[in-house]
């Protein structure tokens, strides 16, 4: 009998499968800083309303500024660092590595900022 699709008069093609990377996206400063200030609320078991009210900012505000919606002053980082129990400086190095890309040599960021 063989093939039904033969016995019709199709044709079977071999098809090769091709994986598709895409290319990493660079992050913007506003998702960095959101996405650092998350990631050490998480990492410290801290809630939103607790890091707000150590920093004295609103929950809604301080959401806002995790999904990266809105711009914090320096003093707003330097409050929310409190806040999250941290120090300024390595949150601010936390956020520059976050902007480094992926294939940028292995450099440490302190490194960096001592030169």
């Amino acid at each position: 009998m063989g093939c039904p699709f033969r016995r019709e008069g199709y044709r079977i093609y071999l098809m090769k499968t091709l994986e598709i990377h895409p290319a990493q996206r660079k992050m913007d400063l506003l998702s960095a800083i959101g996405e650092t200030l998350r990631t050490t609320r998480n990492e410290r078991g801290l809630t939103l309303r607790q890091v707000a009210e150590g920093a004295h900012v609103s929950i809604s505000y301080l959401a806002e500024i995790e999904r990266g919606e809105k711009d914090p002053s320096s003093r707003v980082l330097e409050s929310v660092a409190e806040g999250l129990g941290v120090e300024l400086a390595g949150l601010l190095i936390r956020i520059a590595a976050t902007l480094e890309p992926a294939s940028a040599p292995a450099t440490p960021v302190a490194d960096k900022l001592a030169a």
